[in-house]
């Protein structure tokens, strides 16, 4: 058993519209079969499956045909189509094939002897059905015991021929099904469409092929450029176009979906819309992608969007300019450590692997000392210089110390009073001493003090001493 059949069957309820029909179906379902064997070819209303060089792989044929299933499944039911997966096996394709289409007509007799198959079960004997019924060939081994020459003259070779193809005395030879490098698919809408958000109807039947093709090819989209082709007609650019990127390689694509609809209803058409079509970009080959789990997500997927998302839902919505993200930076001074930037520049920067590679190089500068240091929820825009009792700072009150000194060192600190400048490049770095003080009115604080550099004998500088307060504890 080194072949399996399937087929697809979409159930459409009265009054509903699907975003795929059988044809389409049988396309998503080669392309979902791709991740497990590179022998895939279309035949007839079938995808047929040469799985002889990756049984080992899946832990048998059981255990392959039972995962092959539940991502299918799994794929229609994610795109909210009602269809139901038929699997029939085989030593050969044509067996493999006369099963399902056995087990399609009436599932309650399905025959345990290839012999017993019913001749409308092979493809080559069907324009011949009404001579053979009448000679009493109703099954593949009614017609084996017919004379061969007989046959031939009276049938044609190829009928012969598929025989010996399901018998395996001849080897079966198929167009095997291969994936473009590139996601490109144009479609032909129904009707003109004048608004925008109009055209979600046919970028949804768009999305479903290519996540077909991601997972074929076991690949995250991180990249894609929506088409839309405009009335000649009109004095207007013949095409516009929209372009989405996302923050993560997505296989599940509903996400993107959202992102489109919130852009189109932000577009205005100049002209009314005959076609759409829709490319990948970027695309990045995920390790553990859908052909290496028992899901269709490169991982488990929680519950609600994650905060990616949610931030490049808001800045489709709101525009780039509107929204920004936190982003971490190799510094040691604290109001350095990070920098708020755009979403779209976080994207081109997380797509390149940059984000990851900057946050394991901070963490490794800043290992020790952020497991020994506190740092606080909120930073001041400019440290506020506190007046001085004695030694000791004063904020709305006298101040009691929790902890402290932490002390951080780093060459593009300068003195109060200094300016920068040629003079400021050869000063000897700065020191600060942060301390945790409690404060009756204001809580929590986290206040540093200057320390004086180390000056040569020769340089007579003694500046006060002076407190700062930087930020608050929450």
């Amino acid at each position: 058993m080194r072949w399996i059949a399937l087929q697809a069957c979409i159930r459409t309820e009265p009054g509903t519209v699907s975003v795929m029909d059988e044809v389409t179906a049988q396309l998503s379902l080669s392309c979902l079969a791709l991740s497990f064997t590179p022998r895939v070819a279309l035949v007839d209303e079938a995808v047929l499956m040469e799985v002889a060089g990756s049984l080992r792989l899946f832990g048998g044929l059981a255990r392959l045909a039972l995962q092959l299933e539940q991502k299918a499944s799994q794929f229609f039911e994610k795109n909210k189509v009602s269809a139901s997966i038929k699997r029939a096996q085989g030593a050969t394709s044509l067996i493999a094939l006369g099963r399902l289409r056995q087990f399609s007509h009436q599932p309650e007799a399905v025959c345990k002897r290839v012999a017993e198959l019913p001749m409308h079960t092979l493809t080559a004997a069907r324009p011949h059905l009404g001579v053979l019924e009448r000679v009493g060939c109703r099954t593949w081994d009614d017609l084996l015991r017919l004379p061969r020459s007989g046959v031939a003259r009276r049938f044609g070779a190829p009928l012969l021929q598929a025989l010996d193809r399901a018998r395996g005395h001849v080897p079966d030879s198929y167009e095997w099904r291969v994936l473009p490098e590139h996601f490109d698919e144009k479609l032909e809408l129904d009707a003109l469409l004048i608004h925008a958000p109009a055209l979600m109807a046919g970028v949804e039947g768009l999305l479903v092929h290519l996540q077909a093709w991601l997972l074929g090819r076991q690949s995250g989209l991180c990249a894609l450029k929506l088409i839309w082709y405009l009335d000649k007609r009109r004095d207007v650019p013949a095409t516009g176009e929209l372009v989405i990127r996302t923050a993560q390689p997505a296989q599940d694509l509903r996400h993107v979906g959202r992102l489109i609809a919130e852009h189109l209803a932000q577009q205005r058409l100049p002209a009314p819309v005959h076609a759409l079509s829709m490319q990948s970009l970027e695309t990045e080959r995920l390790l553990d992608s859908a052909a290496f789990t028992n899901s269709l997500l490169m991982e488990a997927r929680k519950q609600g969007d994650s905060a990616l998302e949610l931030v490049e839902r808001l800045s489709a919505r709101l525009g780039e300019a509107h929204v920004q993200v936190w982003q971490p930076c190799a510094d040691h001074r604290p109001e350095q450590m990070q920098r708020w930037i755009s979403p779209q520049i976080a994207n081109k920067s997380i797509a390149a692997g940059n984000r990851h590679e900057k946050t394991r190089k901070l963490n490794d500068l800043n290992k020790d000392e952020k497991n020994e240091a506190l740092y606080p929820t909120w930073l001041l825009p400019e440290p506020l210089k506190l007046a001085v009792h004695g030694e000791s700072p004063v904020y709305q009150g006298q101040l009691v110390r929790l902890a402290g000194p932490q002390r951080l060192e780093a060459t593009g600190w300068l003195m109060a009073g200094d300016r920068l400048g040629e003079r400021a490049r050869g000063k000897p770095p700065a020191i600060r001493d942060y301390f945790i003080y409690r404060s009756l009115q204001a809580g929590l604080l986290w206040i540093y003090r200057e320390r004086l550099p180390v000056t040569p004998p020769q340089v007579v500088f003694e500046p006060p001493c002076a407190w700062y307060l930087h930020g608050f504890f929450a």
